[in-house]
């Protein structure tokens, strides 16, 4: 991958987002033979805060680091441009494709687009919080439960997410306090199944103001606003399940969104726009992993560089 900060450059591919999709699909069309550039403001994206991955094909354990390393060092093989440490602003559809602009001042011209911007979760924003990222403290259950089979844990938020992760972790051994500020708004159903589970305890009124720790989390400390109750609660993980937010503003009106802020596409990986396409966790694709990322990025690469050679 080589750095390049030229302007109004012609590429056959633009792709925005450098984590597990964007890579993985910069290598299929490079290999292609297609003229391709990556845009990204850190290449890695959020498979960078992973402490400990075990489920991904070819590495028993690895961390999100180490994976994001090998990553980069495999794209550099290929001939890629990459805008690192540069954001997409907009996107403007020309006569023969479109022009991507960066808030950094670049200018691209592409005959196709990958979006591959992923999500950002939402935070709680609370000192310890991102000290711990990777040493206790997750966003994702799905990937990190099995490391806290039979320990204590936290899961803090008011949704389905907060609620799945509480079920996961204690179908594993797990105690888990669920914490939220508000009443839970799941389905009826769910909430029967979650409040029927001997180790999982509802902590409802209570918020998390701080992480605590030392070479990893120890515990956190609750505070009841309305009751005015503070709590020393000693647990060896925190799950933050309070949604994510979708990095992809600047795609609003151009390419056809869900009601929670993903792009729509097909099994190709298309979206409603004329040669757009998505992968990875900015579109509405169900199951939020690097290896889902990384196969949707190959498939949309595979899709792109068909439509361009049909053309």
């Amino acid at each position: 991958m080589t750095a390049n900060d030229s302007t109004a450059e012609r590429y056959d591919v633009v792709i925005i987002g450098a984590g597990p999709a964007g890579l993985t699909a910069g290598m299929y069309t490079s290999r292609q033979g297609l003229k391709t550039a990556i845009v990204g403001g850190e290449v890695g994206g959020q498979a960078l805060w992973a402490g400990e991955i075990e489920n991904y094909l070819g590495w028993r354990l690895v961390t999100g680091k180490e994976l994001v390393k090998n990553f980069r060092e495999h794209v550099s093989q290929f001939d890629v441009e990459c805008f690192e440490g540069q954001l997409v602003n907009a996107i403007v559809p020309t006569d023969d494709g479109y022009e991507v602009f960066t808030r950094e001042g670049s200018t691209l011209a592409a005959r196709a687009i990958i979006i591959a911007t992923g999500k950002a979760p939402n935070r709680l924003a609370v000192p310890g919080e991102q000290e711990f990222v990777g040493r206790g403290v997750s966003y994702c259950a799905t990937c990190d439960a099995a490391f806290f089979k039979d320990a204590d844990v936290a899961v803090v938020g008011p949704g389905e997410s907060a609620a799945d992760a509480a079920l996961e972790l204690a179908s594993l051994g797990a105690r888990v306090s669920l914490i939220t500020l508000r009443d839970l708004k799941i389905a009826d159903t769910m909430l029967g199944h979650v409040e029927s589970q001997p180790d999982i305890t509802l902590k409802v009124g209570f918020k998390v103001t701080e992480i605590v720790g030392d070479e990893r989390v120890t515990g956190v400390k609750l505070k009841s606003p309305k009751e005015g109750i503070e709590e020393d609660l000693a647990v060896s993980g925190v799950f933050i399940e309070s949604g994510s937010i979708a990095v992809s503003e600047y795609t609003a009106g151009l390419v056809e969104m869900n009601d929670k802020g993903e792009i729509v596409i097909d099994n190709r990986g298309a979206t409603s726009a004329p040669m757009i396409y998505a992968a990875g966790d900015v579109t509405d694709t169900p199951g939020k992993q690097i290896i889902i990322a990384a196969g949707e990025g190959a498939r949309a690469a595979m899709a792109v560089s068909r439509d361009l050679k049909r053309r």
